[in-house]
C-alpha cells in the first residue's frame, strides 16, 4: 500500500513541476534558474522522476537519488516558508500573487506539501544517517554565495529583496544568510528525524 501510494504522489509531484514549469516558462520565455523556487522545484522533478524510474524497473535506490530526494524535500520545505514567513510581509500579505497566482500555488504549497509527505511516510529511499543533514545546508549556501556573487557583479538583481546587496547594508546582508541558512539546516533535520522516527515504528 506505502509503495502504490508513493507512486502516485511522485506521478503528481512529476505532473504538477511539469505543468507549473510550462506555464512559467509561458510568461518569461525562460527558465528563471536565479530564484531559489525554480531550482528547488527542478530538483523535485528530477528526484521524482528518477524515483519512479527506478521503482518501475525494481531496483533499489541508489545513493545519488536519496540524497537528490531529501536535498529537494528540504529545499522545497525552505520555500514554502520563506515566502509564508519572509516574502509575504515583504509584500504587504499579497497572498494572491504568491499563493494563488498562476504557477505560484503549485511552486510555493502544492509541491511543498506534497513532497514532504511522500519523502517522511510513504517513499522507499532506504536509511539516511544523520550527517546527511548538511546536503542540503551545502546546496543552500551555493545557491546563496553564487546569487551574491552575481548581485555583486550586478548581472542579477535580487531576485529576492533579501539578496539585493547594494539596497542594504553589509550587515543586513551577513544576517539574512545566516537567518536563511539555520531555517535550512532546522528544516533538515526535523524531516531528517520525522523520517528516522516513523520509519522506526
Amino acid at each position: 500500500m506505502k509503495k502504490k501510494v508513493s507512486i502516485i504522489l511522485n506521478i503528481l509531484i512529476v505532473i504538477i513541476e511539469i505543468f507549473a514549469l510550462i506555464i512559467s516558462f509561458k510568461h518569461e520565455n525562460r527558465i528563471m534558474f536565479e530564484y531559489y523556487t525554480i531550482d528547488s522545484n527542478l530538483l523535485a522533478l528530477i528526484g521524482s522522476l528518477i524515483y519512479l524510474i527506478i521503482i518501475f524497473n525494481k531496483n533499489k535506490v541508489n545513493e545519488f537519488t536519496r540524497i537528490l530526494k531529501y536535498v529537494s524535500v528540504c529545499c522545497l520545505t525552505v520555500t514554502f516558508l520563506v515566502v509564508i514567513f519572509v516574502l509575504l510581509p515583504m509584500l504587504n500579505f499579497n497572498y494572491k500573487f504568491l499563493l494563488l497566482d498562476d504557477a505560484m500555488s503549485f511552486h510555493h504549497v502544492i509541491c511543498p506539501l506534497l513532497s514532504i509527505v511522500t519523502f517522511i511516510w510513504f517513499d522507499d529511499l532506504g536509511n539516511y544517517k544523520k550527517k546527511d543533514v548538511y546536503y542540503p545546508v551545502c546546496a543552500t549556501i551555493t545557491y546563496a554565495f553564487v546569487l551574491i556573487l552575481l548581485n555583486f557583479a550586478k548581472v542579477v538583481d535580487g531576485p529576492y529583496p533579501f539578496l539585493r546587496i547594494y539596497n542594504q547594508t553589509i550587515l543586513s546582508s551577513l544576517l539574512w544568510f545566516a537567518v536563511i541558512i539555520c531555517m535550512c539546516y532546522l528544516i533538515s533535520k526535523i524531516i531528517l528525524t520525522l523520517r528516522i522516527n516513523k520509519k522506526s515504528h
